[in-house]
């Protein structure tokens, strides 16, 4: 009779899931039994069967390559059991959950960027595992073994990424499907933002050539250094915008200028940019309701707003039409950024 590997391996590469073996039966995770299995293949994997077909256990890589993530409860029994619906409620509920061999939780989701967090929650016995090696259903361990208890293998093809990771990594892409003219839209937007979620410059770089490799047309290797090193940089000096919500840039003149000589400027100004930056755009008499303390007197409105036109922050695309009644229509000037 085959192992557990040898027996689970075509099951999971039928969904494009590639495993090695691995041994979590010792009092101390032994581990993989292979070198290189970060970079494992589908065609790897099933050599792998061929030699390791006694293996208690078998793994993944989380990450793009599997588009796997798990959100690993590290608690036992009613307590953990409670824990995990508390998970279920902040970041969705999974198709797919195991009990792991020492009595915790996995709940699979599938891979939105998220990067490898231990408790990030402090108070929590909680990990978002979406970059190493994940232990697979029916892996013998040391206490028991990895028992599917919601869903079935088949459900890994169509998980749901984690309610919580959406907003801030952007959607799930395939690099296997991205064609030359989308690389930077989509892969390097993806790594900007992603360099939040990594520990070091190694592991963005890691990253960056494990997705690179995925593509139908890599980019050269001295491409992608280049570019990881450029980015981490930034994020390193908090420059890197990407992936932390909506932001509007001031430069430190417009502070010292115009926020200190009229404040109502600055205000309206800061307002503008936030609604309409990168647009034109009408701005009608009545907009004066919408300014902070409960709106401004349509005098003060008018008269900040002129003050802007007069100083360059604010160029006039089209005036003000009485025959049809129109509002000036606007742009912000690329002025003092």
């Amino acid at each position: 009779m085959a192992g557990i590997f040898a027996a689970a391996q075509p099951k999971y590469a039928a969904l494009g899931i590639a495993c090695f073996p691995f041994d979590a039966t010792g009092e101390t995770k032994r581990g993989p039994l292979v070198a290189h299995y970060g970079k494992m293949g589908l065609r790897a994997s099933q050599q792998m069967a061929l030699r390791f077909p006694d293996a208690p256990g078998l793994a993944a890589m989380a990450g793009m390559r599997n588009r796997l993530a798990i959100v690993d409860v590290d608690e036992r029994g009613h307590a953990g059991e409670r824990l995990l619906e508390d998970t279920q409620r902040q970041f969705g509920n999974a198709k797919f959950v195991v009990r792991t061999g020492s009595g915790g939780f996995h709940a699979y989701y599938a891979h939105n960027g998220e990067g490898r967090k231990i408790r990030p929650d402090p108070r929590r016995p909680i990990d978002i595992i979406g970059d190493g090696p994940i232990v697979l259903p029916p892996s013998q361990g040391f206490r028991g073994s990895y028992e599917i208890i919601r869903g079935r293998i088949d459900d890994l093809a169509s998980l749901q990424p984690m309610l919580a990771a959406q907003s801030a990594i952007g959607p799930t892409f395939d690099p296997r499907s991205l064609r030359v003219g989308e690389r930077d839209e989509k892969f390097w937007r993806y790594i900007k933002r992603y360099a939040h979620q990594a520990t070091s410059h190694e592991a963005l770089l890691s990253h960056a050539r494990e997705i690179n490799e995925m593509m139908p047309v890599p980019l050269t290797d001295a491409e992608v250094v280049a570019k990881c090193r450029y980015w981490w940089k930034k994020t390193e000096r908090g420059e890197n915008k990407w992936g932390i919500g909506q932001f509007t840039t001031v430069d430190h003149v417009l502070i010292d200028s115009l926020m200190m000589s009229d404040p109502d400027g600055f205000a309206l100004l800061m307002f503008l940019r936030r609604h309409h930056w990168g647009r034109d755009f009408y701005l009608a008499n009545e907009a004066c309701s919408l300014m902070p303390g409960g709106g401004w007197r349509r005098q003060r409105f008018t008269a900040t707003r002129s003050r802007l036109i007069e100083a360059g922050h604010l160029e006039v695309v089209k005036p003000a039409a009485f025959r049809p009644q129109r509002p000036m229509l606007l742009r912000v000037s690329n002025n003092g950024q």
